[in-house]
């Protein structure tokens, strides 16, 4: 339906009645406000299974301190195209990631928003947190390469302003 096809018809239009009837000020609503982000240090189990992620980076080829290696290990992975292993790789280059951007001054913690609680790593001025695991798992499905270098760069030089 077009705009001028809503005029002839007159539907009501957001904040309006039918009718054309404007609301009164105090029967507008008012769009509830977005939960905030929260973000807490990581308890010991939640250590524990990102150095289970840390153990693995030896086997895809990865340095955390250098963000080619953990590239070209995502690269490989997405060439391989293997669903089987779609989980482990985002968990692992996602931890990788989060330890490059750690060493630029990030920190890790679970952070909680609308969406849920997972890992993330929180800017050195109390920024919002990445969460690295969606980062790198949204790029997984949609078959992104040559990402890692630009976007982990990026978030690295941010933090050092």
């Amino acid at each position: 339906m077009g705009v001028l096809d809503r005029f002839r018809r007159h539907e009501p239009t957001r904040g309006e009645r039918p009718g054309g009837e404007r609301p009164a000020p105090d029967d507008v609503l008012e769009p509830e406000p977005l939960d905030e982000v929260a973000s807490r240090p990581l308890t010991a189990d939640e250590e524990s299974r990102l150095e289970a992620s840390r153990l693995r980076y030896a086997a895809l080829g990865i340095d955390p301190a250098d963000l080619a290696s953990i590239g070209s290990a995502w690269d490989a992975a997405l060439t391989r195209g293997d669903e089987t292993e779609a989980s482990e790789v985002v968990t692992v280059v996602a931890a990788a990631i989060g330890d490059h951007l750690v060493g630029a001054g990030y920190r890790w913690v679970m952070s909680t928003d609308p969406f849920g609680t997972d890992l993330a790593v929180e800017p050195p001025r109390r920024g919002v947190p990445v969460v690295v695991r969606t980062l790198v798992a949204v790029r997984w499905m949609k078959r992104e390469s040559g990402w890692v270098e630009g976007v982990a760069g990026h978030l690295a030089r941010s933090a050092r302003r």
